[in-house]
This record gives structure tokens, sequence and C-alpha cells, in this order.
């Protein structure tokens, strides 16, 4: 047993999930990372690619030329295929990354801090398709939800963003997870909401470090031609700024290890106060001990 085991299954105030957030990443995240990248390798470098293709696109058709001169959306096709390429792999991606790192928390509370890679890869692929399947659902749920009305997605974001959790721990449908979800948060929204906003706010924080590079060659691209009273090539490619962008993005990418991580303490915080079940299988256990000696 981990001497430095983390109790999943307890009561946690709004600090307390943060600061277990990143202590539980502390302990595991370079073994974390190593399974992450072996499960989710092949489509974080397609992610990539679909990220510099569309920073590509994007910096054409929103070029300051095109836009004086009316032709943003000159090229419609490569902007669609840009779009879809990187909606794509963004949501295969973060899919299996979800499913990784909760198979590794499942792994780690099922062996009181022990983790074995070949359960949590055998998990993985087991949930592979219903975690995709979960994840479009919920990204259509949010997305028409805030169509009609922003608020409603708000709303939505909340039990969907916990929906994968109960995939995992409860081994639940995506019809199962979706419901339940909506009843774990059910008198909890709000400090729900506030943890979800504190955590992306934390992210978004250390994101934009990462994004400086890029930020400040833009920026002082931008004053170059602004004094030399010019406009660069619309058609010529950036590949430092490309590249600046892509690293930024790859790193804000691996960040939502972080949130996965939160969603399952908020998860676990839930189902303690609606049913105690990590009170419950302690007394059991104190009770088992007991009636060996």
């Amino acid at each position: 047993m981990n001497t430095r085991y983390i109790n999943f299954k307890k009561k946690r105030e709004l600090g307390d999930i943060i600061t277990d957030t990143f202590a539980f990443l502390r302990q595991n995240g370079k073994a974390l990372l190593s399974i992450v990248l072996k499960t989710s390798g092949i489509f974080f470098i397609l992610l990539l690619l679909a990220s510099a293709y569309y920073t590509h696109v994007y910096t054409i058709a929103f070029n300051p030329v095109n836009i004086s001169s009316g032709e943003v959306f000159k090229s419609p096709g490569s902007f669609i295929i840009a779009v879809l390429a990187l909606f794509t792999t963004l949501l295969i991606f973060y899919g299996v990354l979800s499913g990784t790192v909760l198979h590794y928390i499942k792994a780690y509370i099922d062996n009181k801090g022990v983790v074995e890679k070949e359960a949590v890869v055998k998990g993985v692929k087991k949930d592979f398709g219903t975690i995709i399947g979960l994840g479009v659902l919920c990204g259509l749920i949010v997305f028409f939800g805030t169509m009609l009305c922003f608020i409603p997605g708000i709303y939505l974001y909340v039990p969907m963003s916990l929906a994968f959790s109960i995939l995992v721990f409860r081994s639940s449908s995506i019809s199962d997870a979706i419901s339940e979800s909506f009843q774990l948060i059910k008198n909890e929204w709000w400090i729900t909401f506030a943890t979800l906003f504190i955590i992306g706010l934390l992210i978004w924080l250390i994101s934009l470090v990462f994004s400086l590079p890029a930020v400040i060659y833009s920026y002082s691209n931008l004053l170059t031609s602004a004094s030399e009273q010019t406009m660069t090539n619309t058609n010529k490619v950036d590949w430092i700024f490309i590249a600046l962008n892509t690293i930024s993005s790859s790193a804000q990418y691996l960040l939502y290890i972080i949130t996965t991580i939160s969603t399952a303490f908020i998860y676990f915080n839930l189902n303690e106060r609606k049913h105690n079940t990590g009170t419950l299988e302690e007394i059991d256990s104190l009770s088992g001990n007991h009636k060996i000696n």
C-alpha cells in the first residue's frame, strides 16, 4: 500500500478538492503521463497536426489584407476541413485522455495507491467506444443548450462534466451516466459549478504562460508591419508562429488532465454526500477486521 495514499471516497470542501487535485498530480504525474502517452500518443500527434493546419488556414483567412479586401473566406472548403479535423481529433483525444486518467484513478483506488499500467490500458480499450460516444452526446447537449440560450448551456455543462466519472467508476451505460449525473448535482449545482470554475480559472492562468511566446511573436510582427506601414504576404506560411502556437496548444490539451482529476474528486465528494459509500465501506472493512481478530 502507498503510504501517501489519497482517499478519494470522502467528503471535501472546495479548497480540499483543489489542494488534493494538485497533490495527486504531484504524486502520480510522471506515471500518469507515461500511460496517457501510451494510450493517447497517436491521437495526440494527430491533434497537433490538425491544430497546426487549423492555425495555418486561420491565419491566412483572417490576415489583415484579406479582412480589408473582404476575402476572409476565400477558401471556405479549407477552413471547414480544418475545423472538422480539429474538432474530430480533439474529441477523440479528450475522450481517450479522460478514460485513461479515470481508469488510472480507479486502479489507484482499487489497489490503495498501487497502479498496474496493464489494467489501465485494458480498461481504456474496453470503454473506448463508450467514452467517445458519451463525449459526442455530452458535447451536443451542451452545444444545443448554449445555442438555445447561453445560461442553459452553462447549467448543462456541470452534470455533463461528471458523466465520464460515473461511466468509469460505476461501469454505467451512456444513458445511465447522463441521467445519474443530474441526480448527483441535485441541490449541489452551485458548489459544483464554483469548483469547476475555479479549476478552469487556474488552468487558464497556467496556459497563459505557455501561450506567451506565440502572443509576443504575433504582436511583434504586427508592430513591425505597422511601423513599416506594410502588410504581410497573405499566402506566406509563417512556420514560426505555427510552431509556437502548436506548442502552446499541446500544453493546453495536456492540462485537461488536471480538469479530469478534479472532476473525479468532485464526483466522489458528491457521491459521498448523497450515499456515504466511502463511509460504509470503511465501516464494513473495520467490522471485517474485528471479526477476524
